[in-house]
């Protein structure tokens, strides 16, 4: 099995559109329920644009058209709660997430949230952005830890779920990058 998502994980990494934010490395594993995902990527766009685009919490469908909802419920100086909805297919299965996020900005291109348990459809959430200038571009190392409160189909369920997560990940970082391109061209584009 682990051969089999190793091959469709190979195929859906070669078969990014062109010009896409380049995956550096990534290691996905599901140990003890959570499924933990670490990427190492590159975008095509000044670190301030990208950080800016990441907290644009009441824009988050624009990055990915599994989020059908975002929204700022809170937001004091650098902490924010986020409220997030996607709907998401395993199989066959397919399921609308809700979550709560707290969403702080440590600094430095640092940026972590926590998924609130109780008001959300995961037991465990937890993300780590670290973003770092580079020459121009944007390094992105991306950590994230779930664990469902929802039934994921056993067996072959895990591996297709990672997978998923993998490629929602991957969508959301070219709809970032497309969004940094978009903002520089209206940039460009003047007044209209």
């Amino acid at each position: 099995m682990k051969l089999t998502t190793a091959i469709g994980l190979c195929l859906l990494l070669n078969n990014l559109p062109a010009r896409a934010g380049e995956v550096i490395d990534h290691n996905i594993e599901f140990k003890d329920e959570h499924y933990v995902m670490d990427l190492d990527m590159r975008i095509e766009g000044g670190m301030p644009q990208v950080y800016a685009i990441i907290l644009d919490f009441n824009n988050l469908t624009l990055l990915n058209d599994t989020i059908k909802l975002s929204e700022v419920v809170f937001s004091q100086n650098k902490v924010h709660t986020v409220r997030l909805e996607s709907e998401g297919c395993v199989l066959f299965f397919c399921k609308q997430i809700k979550q709560i996020q707290l969403v702080t900005e440590l600094g430095d291109g640092k940026i972590q949230s926590f998924t609130d348990p109780d008001e959300s459809d995961l037991i465990f959430g937890a993300v780590q952005w670290q973003l770092t200038a580079e020459e121009g571009n944007t390094r992105i190392h991306y950590h994230s830890d779930y664990v469902p409160g929802f039934w994921v189909p056993p067996v072959i369920g895990p591996a297709i779920f990672k997978s998923r997560l993998l490629e929602e990940a991957l969508k959301t970082v070219n709809g970032i990058e497309q969004r940094v391109k978009s903002l520089r061209h209206d940039q460009f584009a003047g007044p209209r």
